[in-house]
């Protein structure tokens, strides 16, 4: 089994309305035996990639793909916390994710702590998006790993996901979060090749093994699909120097425990380790 937990809709200039980019998202998943995804609306309300209300009726009918709220706190306040709490509740999202750099707020702003009480609540994970934007290395600085390991400390049954690994500073990043149990990482971006460009291949790899060492159950499977690809990001989990059952979990255990997807957890014991 595969779970990619981080898809977009694609964009592209051959696809006009939403359902065109829904067709060929599965499509792609279809194509690299992605068995669950989960997608990730834009925080704006006119978006290429949709927002999350219109992703919420995309994909509806649609069984394979878990949905996650993504917040923005410039523009979207907080009263809007009890709408998201239903969602939540009813298993229409199962993480919330933000934007530091895209947004000009740290993660560790105090108006996000609503959000991280309702993670903890329905124990769903707070993604955090980290590093360069493309073209772009002064947006990483309010994403820095060091206002994360705050929110974790501060949070302990608080699961944080960090997506990109804060490229290209892998091993600031690696440093600064070890020994954080709350703490995760989606391998998205990291088989890009702009990622791999700045940040070294072999680093990349480095540190994904160094933090699998560590923590076994700490890496998931992500793509960055719309903007990258999802079969670079399989052939990299699968080119690590790890055991076979912990590519496993990256590819899928990991994810179902920290998404705390419990419907799907039956169908993967049949698929082997």
């Amino acid at each position: 089994m595969r779970i990619d937990c981080h898809l977009h809709l694609p964009v592209r200039d051959d696809l006009k309305t939403l359902a065109d980019k829904k067709r060929l998202l599965l499509e792609e998943l279809d194509r690299n035996s992605i068995d669950y995804g989960i997608l990730i609306p834009d925080n704006l309300q006119v978006s290429p990639i949709g927002n999350l209300q219109e992703c919420l009726q995309l994909f509806s009918d649609e069984p394979k793909l878990f949905l996650m709220a993504t917040v923005n706190i410039l523009y979207d306040p907080v009263s809007s916390i009890k709408e998201f709490e239903e969602l939540l509740k009813t298993r229409r999202i199962v993480a919330f994710k933000i934007f530091p750099g895209h947004d000009k707020h740290y993660p560790n702003d105090e108006r996000l702590e609503a959000f991280y009480e309702l993670c903890i609540k329905y124990s769903a994970p707070f993604v955090i998006h980290t590093g360069w934007n493309s073209g772009d290395p002064s947006v990483a600085k309010w994403n820095d790993p060091r206002y994360i390991v705050e929110i974790a400390g501060r949070h302990r049954k608080l699961n944080i996901i960090i997506a990109h690994y804060f490229w290209p500073e892998v091993d600031c990043c690696y440093r600064i979060t070890r020994g954080y149990d709350n703490i995760y990482f989606d391998t998205s971006a990291l088989a890009d090749k702009e990622v791999e460009e700045a940040t070294g291949k072999e680093k990349i790899k480095e540190i994904l093994e160094k933090t699998i060492a560590n923590n076994p159950k700490s890496v998931l499977l992500g793509s960055d699909y719309g903007a990258c690809s999802i079969a670079g990001h399989i052939q990299l989990i699968e080119s690590l120097n790890i055991r076979e059952e912990l590519k496993q979990a990256i590819f899928y255990k990991n994810a179902i425990d920290v998404f705390n997807l419990g419907k799907i957890r039956s169908k993967s014991g049949s698929q082997g380790s």
